[in-house]
């Protein structure tokens, strides 16, 4: 019996080491790997753990052949022990928080429009991936944002009928039907024809929503339409994203009229304003109107982590994708290529593989290096480098200066530090505005009130879905627009411009 007793104690024992090896890394070192990440990305004064609850783990499904790893979930809330701008455009702010926390379906809550104060607790319910490396666990970074679900709109309720203008309408049409002139007739029938068009277009958005042309359904852009619908549901403002092909599809939407609201690159929306490029055929777009610059669109130049690739000029005698041809984004990547000394089909050979098909074909050796201009943090980059071994590559000073000036709506910007799994060092670049777009048939309380809704302060973009959505600030609103600014929306600014001076001018008052 002693001997069957040993037996049973040390099959005990076992069971406990292998459930015990099953959950590592425990949660102390945990809590620990991710202060440090966070005290290496935003300094030892900004974020205090204050709760951290492990939820289970699970085979990593996209681990590298030969390597085991495990997906850590958990909840954690972040205290915020000064006043911050997470909303920054090239700073280490929600870009790199988001990539730190591994935000899954639930996003980060907390992240407010127009800052942060001291005594906010940001959560989130994050995961991160750990390597077995021996005996250890070693963490390697947290798996991507999953974007929220497309909220369902219902049916509004039309607003009362104005009695008295009524009243005054029928006047003036009973006393020209009087007069029996046929010009005063015609004019009423055509103003009467405005405005029974004006009237219906807007009762038909009040009901049914504005239709805001966004991008690819898996898309940053979709992302953020679908985000923004939720905050403007929210404040009685119905806005259905459409799924689209990107910046030149969803411009032709508006021009047509079959969206009423467009989100575009900066670039792109001022070759359509100004008939060249890929809309030189179509004239001029003169009634496209901007309603503000929503976040930055950043240059992304792709490679893999070799040591003989590490700056632009490497590339000569390489194979570069840019994407399909004819595209507005093209033009501005060959030329930041050429800026470095790279003329396109000389120097380099071009592959149009889209960015998100030529990632796993980079990692393959297919190409040598992958372009493109897209928000921060690219979800589709975030999952690309944590699975394979890629890097940035950084723009030279000098290049980044000459496409300044050449093309005024791109500005030098920088992907911070810990915006991707694995970038330890900020890279500098060019980018531009993503833009909220509309016509000047847009009416000036439609587009006042849908500029209010989008740059309020305290909107949490990010916890509805968009990693993008949390660098929309009222700060830079009016930040590099390609195109006019609606009257609305101008209206709309200089008020919530108004409120915020006299907010921090009541902070600072002693």
């Amino acid at each position: 019996m002693p001997g069957a007793m040993l037996k049973r104690l040390i099959l005990v024992l076992l069971l406990f080491l292998l459930a015990a090896c099953s959950r590592q890394p425990d949660d102390a070192a945990l809590r620990s790997d991710l202060q440090t990440e966070l005290t290496q990305t935003y300094g030892d004064d900004l974020f205090k753990i204050v709760d951290l609850q492990r939820k289970g783990s699970a085979q990593d499904s996209t681990e590298p052949a030969g390597q085991t790893r495990r997906v850590i979930y958990y909840d954690i809330a972040l205290q915020v022990e000064r006043e911050v701008e997470l909303g920054g455009w090239d700073q280490p702010g929600v870009a790199s928080l988001v990539t730190l926390l591994g935000a899954g379906s639930r996003g980060v809550v907390g992240v407010k429009s127009g800052g942060n104060e001291a005594g906010d607790v940001i959560e989130a319910h994050g995961s991160a991936i750990y390597r077995k490396d021996g005996g250890n666990w070693v963490f390697v970074t947290p798996p991507g944002l999953t974007s929220a679900t497309v909220p369902n709109y219902e049916s509004g309720v039309s607003q009362p009928v104005a009695r008295q203008l009524l009243g005054t309408l029928n006047e003036i049409t009973q006393s020209v039907v009087n007069t029996g002139s046929t010009a005063a007739q015609r004019v009423l029938q055509q103003e009467l024809q405005r405005s029974v068009a004006r009237i219906d277009g807007r009762l038909t958005r009040m009901q049914q929503g504005y239709p805001l042309a966004s991008g690819p359904e898996q898309g940053e852009y979709a992302a953020f339409a679908r985000a923004l619908g939720q905050i403007g549901r929210e404040h009685g403002v119905r806005i259905a994203a459409l799924t689209t092909g990107g910046s030149a599809d969803n411009i032709r939407l508006l021009r047509s009229g079959d969206a009423v609201l467009a989100i575009a690159q900066a670039d792109t929306a001022r070759l359509a304003y100004e008939a060249e490029g890929p809309f030189e055929s179509q004239g001029q777009f003169a009634q496209i109107r901007a309603l503000g610059s929503l976040y930055p669109e950043m240059v992304h130049i792709v490679v893999r982590d070799d040591a003989g690739l590490s700056q632009i000029a490497d590339l000569k005698g390489k194979k570069v994708a840019l994407g399909p041809p004819g595209s507005a984004i093209r033009t501005t990547l060959t030329a930041v290529l050429e800026a470095h000394g790279l003329k396109a089909g000389v120097d380099y050979e071009v592959n149009d593989l889209p960015f998100a098909a030529s990632l796993p074909v980079l990692n393959r050796g297919g190409v040598d290096a992958t372009v493109h201009i897209i928000g921060v943090p690219a979800n589709v980059l975030r999952d690309a480098l944590a699975e394979a071994s890629l890097k940035l590559l950084p723009l030279e000073r000098d290049a980044i200066q000459e496409v300044v000036k050449a093309n005024p709506v791109l500005i030098p910007l920088s992907i911070a530090s810990g915006t991707y799994p694995g970038q330890r060092e900020t890279i500098t670049i060019v980018g531009m505005a993503a833009l909220l777009l509309s016509t000047d048939e847009l009416t000036r309380d439609e587009a006042k009130r849908i500029t209010e809704v989008l740059y309020q302060s305290g909107n949490d973009l990010l916890e509805k879905g968009s990693a993008q959505g949390a660098q929309v600030s009222i700060q830079n609103a009016r930040r590099e627009l390609s195109v006019p600014l609606h009257l609305g929306a101008q209206e709309a600014l200089l008020d919530l411009e108004s409120i915020q001076k006299h907010r921090v001018a009541e902070k600072q008052a002693p």
